[in-house]
């Protein structure tokens, strides 16, 4: 049957189908059990009852033959609508969302596979509940076979090594105004956000450890030999540095230092300056491996609260770098550099290959 609406212009009658009766909401647990009480210590019918709770007599009475048969007011076991997905079809479902499969994709091998009919929406709240998301991937840079191979034979060397003791150091650029560059949206009504053809940006030297930390330093000029040699003159002494409560004593004296195969890294007059300051203490660690630094998380911590941030100025992001840097936990850098052996245990078995760190 329809039911005719209100007539906006003569001649023309807008009509609604009748959608059904309502679905009422869930009597919470509270609520059945005072339908119990009231029938049990009070003696009351169920028709007294509905009209007391503000529920229907049927409801009434349907909790009270649940409580007379079960001795409870839960559920029954096996209510409620059958599960298309076994726990089985979860796991190949999430399988294929690893293999760079999208939902319809997933979907259409899913029934070709099994013959039951599921919607992509289906699909989509299984790949959800797992805790996957449909992101951008991540442009890395393609390893050389004799970087593959420098790499393996590095993980090999350095299995076993006292990590503790290694300061990681690290540049990255930091750009003002930088934002969130991923939101949930709805297809034909993206979200934007202004982006500077030429935005300011800011470069950064740091370097952590479990026991030690340097201060941050700034800088707006591309890195070069004699800029990095001001840098490490700057913040690797002994008394610039920052030490945890608990270090050793005589790390301070004794630290090894770690960093990258940047030319101006290797540049004589660097590796000078780097031997006057922690003598042949100094890790060669090799190229194209980010993910064998425990900087790379450090840096992406900074950078999370960067853009949630709302800067405008290149002073204002100083500050708040340096704010996140300080009140950055010990802990956060030591559970990084707790991974190390598990970084090297994986590049080894891929061979040299690019670890998920």
């Amino acid at each position: 049957m329809k039911n005719q609406l209100s007539v906006p212009a003569p001649g023309l009658v807008c009509v609604e189908l009748n959608p059904g009766p309502r679905r009422s909401p869930r009597l919470t647990e509270e609520k059945r059990w005072r339908v119990v009480h009231l029938h049990n210590d009070m003696g009351l019918g169920p028709t007294a009852i509905a009209e007391r709770v503000g529920i229907h007599r049927n409801t009434a009475t349907a909790i009270l033959d649940k409580y007379q048969a079960t001795g409870t007011i839960k559920d029954r076991p096996g209510t409620g609508r059958k599960r298309k997905i076994s726990p089985e079809d979860e796991k190949k479902i999430i399988k294929k969302a690893k293999q760079d499969k999208d939902a319809a994709q997933i979907q259409r091998e899913f029934e070709r596979e099994t013959k039951i009919k599921v919607s992509v929406w289906t699909i989509r709240r299984v790949i959800d509940a797992h805790n996957l998301k449909w992101l951008v991937r991540q442009r890395v840079e393609e390893l050389t076979e004799i970087n593959k191979a420098r790499r393996l034979e590095y993980c090999q060397a350095m299995n076993g090594h006292n990590w503790k003791k290694v300061l990681f150091s690290d540049e990255k650029t930091f750009f003002l105004g930088a934002m969130k560059t991923h939101a949930y949206q709805e297809p034909g009504k993206r979200k934007k956000y202004p982006a500077p053809s030429h935005p300011l940006k800011l470069n950064v030297w740091l370097a952590a450890g479990h026991y030690m930390k340097a201060k941050l330093f700034f800088f707006k000029t591309n890195m070069d030999g004699a800029l990095y040699q001001k840098v490490i003159k700057a913040r690797l002494q002994e008394n610039r540095l920052t030490f945890a409560p608990d270090c050793p004593v005589r790390l301070p004296q004794n630290y090894e230092y770690l960093q990258d195969n940047a030319k101006w890294h290797k540049a004589k007059k660097s590796m000078k300056v780097l031997g006057e300051l922690v003598d042949d203490r100094i890790i060669e660690h090799p190229a194209q491996s980010p993910d064998l630094n425990v900087m790379e998380d450090v840096w992406s911590y900074l950078d999370r609260k960067v853009k949630a941030a709302k800067i405008k100025s290149i002073q204002g992001l100083k500050q708040k770098l340096t704010r996140e840097w300080e009140k950055l936990p010990w802990s956060e850098i030591r559970k990084s550099v707790k991974s190390m052996p598990s970084r090297l245990a994986e590049c080894v078995e891929l061979e040299g290959g690019r670890t998920h760190y």
